[in-house]
Formats: structure tokens, sequence, C-alpha cells
């Protein structure tokens, strides 16, 4: 897998990108939106759960957002979203719905 990571995402556009496609499976919060979860097997990620905190990189939540994810309703967004818009969301999605440092894996964050 080779991702092309900035140095700056864009926090603004991430934010933007995440209100217009994500949170109608991942809810306003990033705590999943209850009818999508109960339509969807399995449901959109929970990004608030210390479970995804501890599993989900940086690296690994770019993949999935622009490959998509088998056996999921999250699709690739490759084609859709630019690589930079696709760091930017991912970004947001770390520090703002995650409270980690988006260059950080969980457990290199400092308290």
């Amino acid at each position: 897998m080779s991702t092309f990571l900035t140095d700056q995402p864009n926090l603004d556009v991430g934010k933007k990108i995440y209100k217009e496609k994500c949170k109608v499976c991942h809810g306003e919060k990033g705590n999943v939106n209850p009818f999508a979860a109960s339509v969807l097997s399995p449901p959109p990620r929970n990004f608030t759960l210390e479970k995804s905190k501890q599993e989900l990189s940086k690296t690994r939540m770019i993949h999935s957002v622009t490959e998509g994810r088998d056996g999921t309703a999250m699709m690739p967004w490759k084609n859709i979203l630019t690589s930079a818009e696709i760091q930017s969301v991912v970004s947001y999605i770390r520090k703002n719905l995650m409270n980690l440092n988006s260059n950080l894996k969980p457990n290199q964050n400092s308290n």
C-alpha cells in the first residue's frame, strides 16, 4: 500500500468533507448514526470507542477511506476525493472526533 502523506492536512476541509460525506453513517460526533447502525451489517465504525482509538492508525484509516473496506458498506473514495482531501478528513476525525494527535498512533499519544 503506497499512500502519500502530506505534512499539513487542512482540518477545515476535513470537517467539511466529514459533514458532507461521512456523518450520514458515522454520526455527527463519530459515534455512529443510529439508523445506519440498525441497517448496515457490520455497522459503521464508532470512532469514539477506545477500541477504535487503539486499532486505527492514521495509515490504516487513510487506506480504508482510499480503498474502502471489503465486507462492509465503506466504499472507496479514491475516485471522488483527492489524496489531500482524504488525509484532511482522516486528520479531522483523529483530532476532533477521536481526540488523538492526527500524526501519531494512539499508543504514541502524550497526555
